[in-house]
């Protein structure tokens, strides 16, 4: 699709609404604050692609019991799945992510929560509550976020601790029998002293019928808490320390539901009279716990022009998911291609922490002045974590315990400025250096027939950036960024399959403009951007076995646009709207991988170069050069608008929006079968507000079309696959004091 297509009719859109401004030209957007480059700036002012998500968006996309998942999509180039379900989400940007399912897992998009990094993917399981904003910064972010942000960073901003005295409570109730209650108080306890208290719970019924013992709502229940505790000290102007614990309990009898054979053979999309309410599970015992605590405190010392920040972290978090994972019942060759059926033989297995912690810590100096701004840093890590992966007989009995302690250990230095060379014209550049060290040990436990084994990975690397931005009017800027970041070595060691992958280095340029229109009443940002990548850091999935093994690809190539726009047409009515290209593509033609081995066989779109006998029978490897990246839709959409009609005493509202995805790829090969589908997905909000908008009713529906399809599969026992939420209706009750 031509930028002569897409955009020709914006510029016919934006020409009516200038008509539209002219009559009403007292409204304006609110101001976009945000901390992307660790400090206060509004959001038309950095010279990079950010996207900020206010509170309240937030909350109307996880309502009916949604996660951090329903923020895929909603703004350019942001996707988010998981195989885990409600653990361990996976994020991509720009096309780049890892779907990589193994508990020690790195990504390429880092997880900042309040200031602090969360490594591990079980850590980005934190239920989003309470939240004042959330960024999504696009890029590589290397030089100020460090290491796993070759491709950018989510970033989620607790509501803090105030002197106001204030809180809410919200209470729900909807489909599949899903209750959730959250609130949050907070106002100065002392003259010096403020602080915040939120929480949140949710729980959901079985709703998922098992053919295998026919009793009918066997599974799909879980339930959640988490909370998180505040004080902020000011004892004078100069100096605060805010203080958090915080600690999230989540159990639940399904991880994820798997559903055998759900793809017809030769065919792509989910098979006819497939249906998300009946599963065929013969494993007996399935089921998900996760249990976190952490805590953190951030000193700050303001003096005159100069800021000093120190922000300490501490989490440790138990978890284990344990699924039947070829997701059908065990048959013989009748069973083949058989919607809920496996032949020959089942798997059940699980993976999780037994023993984790990550300390962090950050130190920071920064000074402001009149033309100039520079900050310098010191970042350090200290990560230990023991993963279980455990396989199980269908009854449930332990058929073998392998487990993998890695201790990871980084050190960064890093620094940044930015001139204003003129009032219009400013400059920025950064440098970080990083050292990584990494060891794992796979420990053989009862039964298990892997191999000891111990691998070391270590590397030291810089990243850096340059940026320039120039106002060409007080409405309009542009600018250019020049940008690096890195992935240090990763190692593996589910079941004692050992694997490493050394350093991924991503250059990124890109160029874009922002733009306030219409007095005030209208935003767009634009962004175009390529890169390249060294040494991509892949992961080969299943293919011959539930194994994950770690690949360097010679270079893979990406690039895109990005656009947002967004207008307060009335007094009542809102618009908001983005678009997003990501063309991704690997260019390695020795990188190859072994194809699916599934009874029955997919269909290979990918040509075979080599084949050899293996356990289950021949195994064939294909070329994945020239393929794109895995789960990296091309085209992501989304518009919402928002209504309200003022009352005597309140108003009434209704909101929608509707997001859309382009299919992709599930693994690195490419298939006719495992295709995480293309859909749209619409949501709705109608509610009455009073008049001091204390009382908030409203009916919620979320996927309103209840559009299901794949989005991921398990591809080495049969034509496995995963899917979407189904509709949601529900009702909720917010009360604000």
């Amino acid at each position: 699709m031509s930028i002569r297509f897409i955009t020709a009719p914006l510029v016919v859109g934006l020409a009516s609404l200038s008509t539209v401004a002219s009559a009403q030209n007292n409204l304006t957007l609110e101001e976009i604050v945000v901390t992307a480059q660790k400090r206060e700036q509004t959001l038309q002012d950095i010279p990079a692609a950010v996207s900020a998500i206010p509170s309240e968006q937030v909350q109307d996309l996880l309502g009916a019991g949604e996660n951090i998942r329903a923020l895929a999509g909603r703004v350019p180039s942001l996707q988010i799945e998981s195989s885990n379900g409600r653990q361990s989400p996976r994020f991509y940007i720009r096309g780049l992510g890892n779907y990589d399912f193994d508990v020690n897992a790195t990504q390429p998009v880092s997880m900042i929560m309040d200031e602090v990094a969360l490594e591990n993917s079980v850590l980005k399981s934190i239920p989003l509550f309470d939240v004042e904003r959330i960024e999504v910064l696009k890029g590589p972010q290397g030089t100020l976020f460090g290491r796993s942000t070759t491709a950018g960073v989510v970033k989620v901003d607790s509501v803090q601790p105030s002197e106001e005295s204030e809180g809410y409570i919200r209470l729900g109730y909807g489909s599949r029998e899903t209750v959730s209650a959250e609130g949050a108080v907070g106002g100065a306890v002392s003259d010096t002293l403020a602080a915040r208290a939120s929480f949140k719970y949710l729980d959901r019924g079985n709703w998922i019928d098992n053919t295998f013992n026919g009793a009918g709502d066997d599974f799909g229940e879980f339930d959640e808490f988490a909370y998180r505790l505040q004080l902020l000290a000011t004892p004078n102007d100069q100096f605060s320390a805010l203080f958090k614990l915080h600690g999230f309990k989540q159990d639940g009898n399904q991880p994820q539901i798997f559903y055998g054979n759900a793809f017809t053979p030769g065919v792509e999309g989910l098979r006819p009279g497939f249906n998300p309410e009946v599963a065929s599970h013969d494993a007996l015992v399935s089921g998900m716990e996760l249990d976190h605590f952490g805590g953190s405190a951030k000193l700050t010392f303001d003096r005159d022009n100069t800021t000093i920040t120190s922000i300490t972290a501490y989490d440790t978090v138990e978890s284990f998911s344990q699924a039947d994972i070829d997701g059908g019942v065990q048959g013989g060759p009748e069973a083949i291609g058989q919607l809920g059926g496996q032949a020959f033989f089942s798997v059940s297995s699980g993976d999780g922490l037994s023993d984790h912690s990550q300390l962090t810590q950050e130190l920071r100096y920064a000074v402001d002045l009149d033309d100039l701004f520079y900050q310098v840093g010191v970042y350090f890590l200290d990560e230990d974590i023991t993963v279980d992966s455990i396989d199980f007989a269908n009854s449930g009995d332990r058929i073998q315990l392998t487990q993998a302690q890695q201790d990871t250990r980084s050190m960064a230095v890093f620094g940044q400025a930015e001139f204003h060379l003129t009032e219009q014209f400013s400059i920025a550049g950064g440098l970080r250096y990083t050292d990584d060290d990494k060891e794992l040990e796979v420990i053989p436990g009862p039964g298990s027939t892997a191999p000891a084994a111990t691998i070391e990975a270590s590397d030291d690397y810089f990243s850096w950036e340059l940026s320039a931005n120039y106002d060409l009017n007080s409405e309009w800027s542009t600018y250019a960024r020049l940008a690096t970041a890195s992935r240090g070595p990763v190692t593996l060691g589910r079941f004692g399959f050992v694997s490493q992958a050394d350093t991924e280095e991503i250059t990124s340029f890109e160029v874009g403009f922002k733009a306030d229109l219409f007095d005030g009443r209208g935003r767009w940002n634009t962004t175009v951007y390529t890169f390249t990548i060294d040494d991509q850091q892949l992961t080969a999935t299943g293919g011959t076995g539930n194994t994950n093994e770690l690949l360097n690809a010679a270079e893979v190539t990406g690039s895109g646009f990005e656009t947002e726009f967004e207008f307060l047409v009335t007094d009542n009515l809102r618009l908001n709207t983005n678009l997003s290209y990501n063309e991704t593509e690997i260019k390695d033609p020795n990188l190859n991988t072994e194809l699916c081995s599934a009874t029955p066989l997919c269909t290979s779109l990918d040509p075979i170069v080599d084949t050899f006998p293996g356990f289950f029978g021949t195994v064939n490897l294909v070329s994945v050069n020239g393929n794109p990246l895995p789960r990296a839709p091309e085209w992501l959409f989304n518009f919402s608008l928002d209504y309200d009609y003022e009352l005597e005493n309140g108003l009434v509202y209704a909101q929608t929006d509707w997001n859309y995805r382009s299919d992709s790829n599930i693994f690195l090969y490419e298939s006719v079968e495992f295709v995480a589908e293309k859909r749209w997905i619409g949501g709705l909000r109608i509610g009455y507000k009073n008049a001091d908008n204390s009382i908030d009713i409203a009916l919620v529906g979320r996927n309103i079309t209840d559009e299901v399809v794949a989005d991921g599969a398990l591809d080495f026992l049969n034509l496995t696959a995963f899917v979407n939420e189904p509709a949601f209706w529900g009702l909720e009750f917010t009360k604000r004091f």
